[in-house]
């Protein structure tokens, strides 16, 4: 699938792995829509791939209401979302008697919850656009270590979650 003219809208896009994967795709011609908490880091990665390709939204990934935006906002700017890569992610370590619970919580919802929020606010358009979900996982997924309960944890469930994904759409 060519990216050329497609928009392609990704969480997690200020930094890391989804700065490097916008910068991948607008140089084969995509669009970007980029989500991220970090307001400098957005305005850094959108001013290095061009305001007129790029657009940046400050967007919490476990707020339907902000993905939900951040999707009208793509539509708005570039007439839909072709693509939606759901990177944002966090990790906590630590053993299950001794992580912190709020550290554990906070990795569930912004690894699984905000990934179905991402999904379920650009699935619309996606499937409008017979356009193409990437949800990004990790080999935790499949292998895990001591002290890896809740990143190991919500990367099987992303992983699951897409695999289900892929039945219904």
């Amino acid at each position: 699938m060519s990216v050329a003219g497609k928009t392609v809208l990704i969480t997690g896009g200020g930094n890391g792995v989804g700065a490097e994967t916008a910068r991948q795709l607008r140089a084969r011609g995509a669009n970007l829509v980029l989500t991220d908490v970090d307001r400098s880091a957005l305005d850094g990665v959108v001013g290095e791939l061009g305001a007129g390709h790029a657009l940046g939204i400050v967007a919490d990934v476990t707020d339907l209401a902000e993905m939900e935006s951040a999707v009208a906002a793509a539509t708005e700017r570039f007439g839909g979302v072709d693509v939606v890569v759901a990177n944002a992610g966090i990790a906590s370590y630590g053993s299950v008697l001794n992580v912190d619970p709020a550290a554990f919580y906070r990795v569930i919802d912004i690894n699984i919850k905000g990934v179905f929020n991402t999904v379920r606010a650009a699935l619309p358009s996606i499937i409008e656009r017979r356009g193409y979900v990437l949800v990004v996982s990790s080999l935790a997924a499949f292998a895990t270590g001591a002290g890896m309960a809740p990143y190991s944890a919500s990367k099987a469930a992303v992983e699951n979650f897409a695999n289900t994904l892929r039945l219904e759409v």
